[in-house]
C-alpha cells in the first residue's frame, strides 16, 4: 500500500481525511448550493389554488380556450350580457349557466360535427365579472369583489383585508330573496367571533350580496367604578348591566348617576338613580353609543 500523500494510488488505497478538513469540504459545497436554490425559489412557479369547477360562467365573465392543434381557435372570449360568446366557425355560443369543463365539452362537440375530426379543448375562466358582492364598513379595503366560486363570509373578508380593529362584534348580509314571486330583503347576522370555525365559515355567499361591517359602539364609564374606562356597548344594555361590565359600583359611590349624550347635536344629562331602580320604582335606563355614565360619589 502506498504512503499516504505520495506516491501514485492505486485500487483499494484510501485517505484519512481530518475533522477540520471535512469541515471545509461541507462549506464549500454549501457555497456551491445556495446559488442553485435561491435561483430555483425565484424561477418554480408559485402554488395556486384550483378554481372551483362548479363555476357557472354569466354575462361580463372572460374565458380563455385552449386548443394546441388548433391556434385559430385559441383566445379570449368575454360573455355578452345575453350569455353568449362570439367563436371563430361557430358564430354565437350560449355559455352562460354552464361550468368551464361544459363549455369544452359543447365547443368540441360542434367544432368536430363540421369542421375537425377530433380537437382537445381547455376552458378556463380568465376575468371572474359576473357575480359581483358589495363589502363596506370597517374592513382593510371595502367595494365589490366578483365571485370565483364558492365563497364563504369568512374567505371574502379575508380577501378585502380583514376586520379593522374598530369593527364591531356583528356582520350584516342582506340579500335579496323571492318569496311568493316578491322580491325580498333578508338579513343574515353573523357574530364577528364566529368567522373562524362558526357560521362565517359556513354562509356561503350569493351574487348581489351586500356584506356590512358597522364600527364598533362603545360607551364610556367614569366616577365611584372599579374599572372605568371604555367598553364595547352590549344589545340592548341597560345601565345596571353597564355598571356590572364596569366591575360594580366603587366603595364611596352614591346611588346617583349621570348620563351624558348627544341627541340631534344637542347635549342631554339624564340623571338616575340607582335604588329607585331597584326598587322597581324607576326603569332601567337603556346605554347608548357614545354615552358618558358618571357615576357619583357619595357624601358622609
Amino acid at each position: 500500500m502506498a504512503g499516504l500523500g505520495g506516491g501514485d494510488t492505486c485500487k483499494g488505497d484510501f485517505v484519512l481525511v481530518s475533522p477540520a478538513m471535512m469541515r471545509r469540504m461541507l462549506v464549500c459545497l454549501l457555497m456551491l448550493l445556495v446559488p442553485a436554490l435561491a435561483t430555483y425559489s425565484q424561477t418554480a412557479p408559485a402554488a395556486s389554488a384550483h378554481p372551483d369547477a362548479t363555476y357557472q360562467i354569466g354575462p361580463g365573465d372572460v374565458i380563455k380556450v385552449v386548443s394546441f392543434q388548433h391556434d385559430e381557435i385559441s383566445g379570449e372570449f368575454q360573455v355578452d350580457s345575453a350569455g353568449n360568446i362570439t367563436f371563430p366557425l361557430l358564430d354565437t355560443v350560449h355559455v352562460a349557466g354552464l361550468t368551464p369543463a361544459q363549455v369544452a365539452s359543447l365547443l368540441k362537440k360542434r367544432l368536430e360535427a363540421n369542421y375537425y375530426v377530433s380537437v382537445q379543448i381547455e376552458v378556463t375562466v380568465s376575468t371572474y365579472h359576473s357575480k359581483p358582492v358589495t363589502i363596506i364598513g370597517e374592513v382593510g379595503s371595502p367595494g365589490t369583489y366578483y365571485l370565483k366560486g364558492k365563497t364563504t363570509l369568512t374567505a371574502l373578508i379575508a380577501e378585502a383585508g380583514g376586520l379593522k380593529p374598530t369593527a364591531g362584534r356583528k356582520i350584516e348580509v342582506r340579500r335579496t330573496v323571492n318569496v311568493n314571486g316578491v322580491p325580498t330583503e333578508k338579513i343574515v347576522t353573523i357574530p364577528a367571533r364566529e368567522l373562524v370555525g362558526g357560521k362565517g365559515g359556513q354562509l356561503v355567499l350569493r351574487s348581489g350580496d351586500v356584506v356590512s361591517v358597522a364600527a364598533r359602539q362603545l360607551f364610556f364609564i367614569t366616577g365611584e367604578i372599579a374599572k372605568p374606562g371604555q367598553y364595547d356597548l352590549q344589545d340592548d344594555e341597560t345601565l345596571m348591566q353597564a355598571i356590572s361590565q364596569a366591575g360594580g359600583l366603587g366603595k364611596f359611590a352614591s346611588q346617583k348617576v349621570e348620563i351624558h349624550r348627544e341627541k340631534d347635536g344637542k347635549k342631554q344629562v339624564l340623571k338616575v338613580n340607582l335604588g329607585r331602580i331597584r326598587q322597581g320604582k324607576q326603569p332601567d335606563v337603556k346605554v347608548q353609543a357614545n354615552d358618558v355614565i358618571i357615576v357619583k360619589r357619595r357624601f358622609f
